[in-house]
């Protein structure tokens, strides 16, 4: 006879988790979707414990709400099952260790790079090498006939595996059908096989190795930049997109936020899950890439049959989506909106035809199901007043609770550009009233790899994700501050006071010396980050003049 299942009340689970009751009906409310429901047997009301546990296994436990002799890391599910008396699965890891970038320096990007150098159309070449690594990994046996082929063979054999490849796939990589049949162009292809084939690591890690390396190259884009994998990481970790959620990009890029997101929903509920995730690309050469980044990590997104007809088109169906992540093109110039979202009146005010920043964070927003969430990278001047609109309209998204938290981060992140960016975690705005907004400057959370390029720590991406996590579940000490991370919260009157300026230092630097280290003297990476700071500010006063300047001159002409 099997035994009854033991329900729990909400007190019951707070106190096993070692949370407070308010935590656990926050949970509940916040994820209505995949949060476990409650369970009614006779008179009595009450939460399944194995769903509950099963649920606490994909939350990590933040750093500050850690219990002393708790590792970082553990999860609220490993604490639960240790005081209700459930079995402990083993720690969840990747299985793929990251591969050795010295190894994929020597063997794999050098002497691709020397090819790339001597060919005609640098585009073209990448696009082969990535799509040459897709076939690598979706058909093993043609692969194996391609690594095997002659120069006299070459071109033959890997457009006869292009054509037994399905679509999408095979519409993404097209450039391998029309690969020129040349001596030097099969000469090309016989090369690049053969430094495919001398890498063992993973397709997928290849692959995102790869766009990295192709952008450290460009040193631009012709148009999106690639999210640095840090970045994308932490921002679907401040959303938290539960397994089922509508997740949408409506400017996807190469698809990096989208591969992110189907990354952590798998790792929630363990794969074979449901994944439901969208995006628009807005051009074909991203459509293509972005469609390879999904097919190389098994992951299904629907991309459409192709980029839209107008690549300025800004749109995202309202009402839709549990998640929306976007790092949208902030220069884009000549952009535009569908007939259908024309008619419709924009929600926080009409947004300058100069500058598309303030369409894409009330496109954002309005496409936000109730409960849904946003993460957005947006240039660092889209933070303060640089017209009366623009001033406007950030008023009006806070005082309708529609920004959540605004996280300042330094220049040099991205391999296409130097500008600094912001993340805006944006919020469906009939949730919340929007007492406060939470402000991070993680500027100093990174490290420098080559003379200029940083990117994001782990231990940086932690204290972002616990400061946020702490203020939304009412657990955290602020404000704080320490060398190289500082936090602290606003209320909607002060930032009215402050003429709805979005930028975390005006904030910070009002509460740091409540939250400080004990050194009376500062420390070399204090000046340095100090350095870098005074340097985004510059830098970005020099972004905001040369705009002022350019809408000067459309204006006299």
């Amino acid at each position: 006879m099997s035994r009854v299942e033991q329900l729990m009340t909400k007190e019951e689970v707070a106190h096993a988790a070692a949370v407070t009751t308010q935590a656990v009906s926050n949970w509940a409310r916040r994820h209505p979707k995949n949060f476990p429901q409650l369970v009614r047997r006779g008179s009595q009301d009450g939460y399944l414990t194995s769903a509950v546990a099963a649920w606490l296994d994909g939350r990590r436990i933040p750093r500050p709400a850690l219990l002393p002799g708790e590792r970082l890391g553990r999860t609220y599910g490993e604490r639960f099952r240790s005081a209700v008396g459930y079995p402990v699965p083993p720690a969840t890891v990747d299985p793929m260790p990251e591969p050795a970038a010295e190894l994929l320096d020597e063997r794999l990007w050098s002497p691709l790079e020397r090819l790339l150098r001597k060919s005609e159309v640098p585009a073209v070449f990448e696009a082969i090498v990535l799509s040459l690594l897709c076939l690598r990994d979706a058909s093993p046996v043609d692969w194996a006939a391609i690594s095997r082929s002659s120069i006299e063979t070459i071109h033959g054999v890997v457009t006869q595996a292009w054509q037994r490849q399905a679509a999408p796939l095979s519409t993404a990589t097209t450039v391998l059908r029309d690969a020129p049949a040349t001596v030097y162009g099969r000469h090309q292809l016989l090369n690049i096989v053969r430094i495919l084939d001398d890498v063992r690591t993973p397709g997928d890690k290849v692959f995102e190795y790869l766009l990295d390396q192709f952008a450290r190259f460009r040193h631009s884009s012709p148009d999106e930049y690639l999210v640095p994998a840090g970045l994308a990481s932490l921002m679907v970790r401040m959303v938290d997109p539960a397994p089922g959620s509508r997740v949408h990009d409506p400017c996807c890029g190469l698809g990096n936020l989208l591969v992110a997101a189907g990354k952590h929903m798998t790792r929630m509920a363990g794969s074979g899950s449901p994944v439901a995730l969208t995006g628009r690309a807005a051009t074909a050469r991203t459509w293509s890439l972005a469609t390879m980044n999904a097919a190389i990590h098994g992951i299904r997104i629907d991309l459409g049959d192709g980029p839209p007809s107008d690549p300025g088109e800004i749109d995202a169906e309202p009402g839709r989506f549990d998640v929306v992540l976007l790092n949208p093109p902030f220069g884009m110039r000549n952009w535009s909106l569908p007939t259908a979202r024309s008619a419709r009146p924009w929600p926080y005010g009409e947004p300058s035809p100069h500058n598309v920043t303030m369409a894409w964070l009330q496109a954002a927003v309005e496409a936000l199901a109730p409960g849904g969430r946003a993460a957005m990278i947006m240039p660092y001047n889209a933070t303060f007043a640089l017209t009366v609109r623009e001033r406007e309209i950030r008023g009006a998204m806070v005082e309708r609770g529609a920004v959540r938290c605004v996280v300042a981060l330094p220049s040099h992140l991205f391999r296409e550009t130097t500008v600094p960016v912001t993340v805006w975690i944006l919020a469906h705005p009939g949730d919340t009233a929007g007492e406060e907004v939470l402000f991070v400057d993680a500027r100093g959370a990174t490290r420098k790899i080559g003379p200029t390029h940083r990117v994001l720590t782990e231990p940086g991406c932690q204290a972002v994700l616990d400061a946020y996590q702490g203020w939304m579940n009412k657990t955290a000490a602020l404000p704080i501050a320490t060398e190289d991370f500082a936090a602290t919260t606003a209320t909607v009157t002060e930032i009215r006071e402050h003429s709805y300026d979005l930028q975390p230092s005006t904030y910070l630097n009002q509460g740091r010396q409540l939250v400080t280290d004990r050194r009376t003297s500062p420390t070399l990476p204090a000046l340095r980050s100090n350095l870098a700071r005074l340097d985004d500010e510059a830098r970005t006063a020099d972004l905001t003049l040369d705009r002022c300047l350019e809408r000067l001159v459309s204006w006299t002409r």
